[in-house]
């Protein structure tokens, strides 16, 4: 994962009203959650919910699927994986020889 698109993820899972609207579409178990859904889950407006949604989007981090005239938000596994691997990765401790 290269730097930019790094700190793209982090920077998106920083905001804590962000991060728990990600957790909420992540432990989704209907297969997608409906953004007035998510409306419901947090106690913003929907103009503040929506861009949050955007920058999990732009960072990778959901999916957006139209469904007539609603967005369904689904988590990309392989981009937290490997937001994750590559955190680990940055924060070893290097051994000095």
């Amino acid at each position: 994962m290269d730097d930019k698109r790094f700190q793209k993820v982090a920077k998106a899972l920083a905001d804590p009203r962000r991060f728990d609207i990600f957790q909420t579409i992540a432990t989704d178990q209907a297969g997608g959650i409906c953004s007035g859904s998510v409306c419901e889950t947090v106690e913003v407006a929907q103009a503040t919910v929506s861009h949050h949604l955007k920058e999990l989007v732009e960072a990778d981090l959901v999916t957006a699927n139209c469904k007539g005239q609603f967005k369904y938000f689904t988590p990309n596994h392989a981009t937290m994986n490997e937001y994750i691997a590559e955190l680990q990765k940055r924060l070893q401790v290097k051994a000095t020889v």
